[in-house]
């Protein structure tokens, strides 16, 4: 069964479930964001989408909103069997909602009706849970609120962090997308309304948040610490100086000092954190800097015990 799909999606998240549609069906066409001046030149920038599509010598399409007169004939005319969207960015109104054979399908990085909104990857792992995945879903003009069509679910592991699961996520969306199209033109899913007691919120990232509350349990530091990379990272500043933490652990080491406060500095550089919990710093970095390892750091840093980082 070939499918003709008009592909929507922008970063690079959305590469594998285009690449997998286009190798299994017929993509009449691809929607993106319009380029963007980015960098120090700010120079106007293709999507990783745009760029995908191009590779694929598809039809692009780059509207600023599709609420557009000319964006509907568009569509109209490609009369596609599906709208597939993926981390597009823009929303779709009602009327191109109706326009495809059966269904516009969104894929989204978390287990709806949990996550919904524009961080679900980082906000997961944030908040320490233990399982994520992918959710395809009818779409409806409401935030990730459609019925949900079908699921994958992903374990997350002691060493993942943002970056990891934003690839494995990337690849299962994919896999998820192309088997609820399937499934669904052979009237094998029954959409599944959300409940919506069950919801929360990804709200998007700000740089901001990267500053450590050493008030927090370690191991709320240690969520966000794998949450948070590579943006915003985590960092904390002493005498005036940021420091970006790259690695480090939760320890069971009790201690009474304020939070912030450095209890060790000689076989490992350890920090007082809130609920009498410590953390251990593997690797940090300074500013245009190369990442050290605790130890190196300190050869160059005039760190003692008793020093405090600043807080919040």
């Amino acid at each position: 069964m070939v499918l003709n799909i008009v592909f929507m999606g922008t970063p690079e998240f959305a590469i594998p479930s285009l690449e997998h549609f286009h190798l299994n069906h017929n993509v009449l066409a691809v929607f993106t964001q319009p380029p963007k001046p980015a960098g120090r030149g700010m120079k106007s920038k293709k999507s990783p989408i745009h760029i995908k599509a191009k590779e694929l010598n598809l039809k692009t399409y780059t509207p600023t909103k599709l609420d557009e007169n000319n964006v509907g004939i568009i569509l109209k005319k490609f009369n596609p069997d599906f709208i597939v969207v993926v981390a597009y960015g823009i929303i779709l109104p009602k009327h191109i909602l109706k326009i495809p054979k059966f269904i516009a399908i969104n894929g989204h990085a978390s287990l709806l009706p949990k996550w919904r909104g524009a961080a679900p990857i980082q906000r997961c792992l944030e908040a320490g849970e233990k399982e994520t995945g992918t959710t395809a879903m009818l779409m409806e003009p409401g935030l990730d609120s459609g019925p949900i069509l079908l699921q994958k679910k992903l374990k997350i592991l002691k060493e993942d962090d943002a970056s990891s699961i934003h690839k494995k996520l990337s690849n299962l969306t994919a896999k998820c997308l192309l088997s609820a199209t399937k499934k669904y033109c052979l009237g094998e899913i029954k959409p599944i309304k959300q409940n919506i007691s069950k919801a929360t919120y990804a709200k998007k990232l700000e740089k901001k948040e990267g500053l450590i509350d050493w008030k927090l349990s370690s191991s709320q530091i240690y969520n966000k610490l794998k949450g948070f990379s590579p943006f915003p990272g985590l960092f904390t500043i002493l005498n005036d100086e940021k420091l970006k933490i790259i690695n480090g652990n939760p320890l069971k080491l009790e201690h009474s000092q304020k939070p912030g406060t450095i209890i060790e500095t000689e076989s490992k550089l350890i920090v007082a954190c809130g609920q009498n919990t410590s953390f251990f710093i593997k690797t940090l970095q300074r500013p245009g800097k190369n990442i050290l390892y605790f130890d190196e750091f300190l050869r160059g840093s005039k760190i003692e015990k008793g020093f405090s980082f600043e807080q919040k």
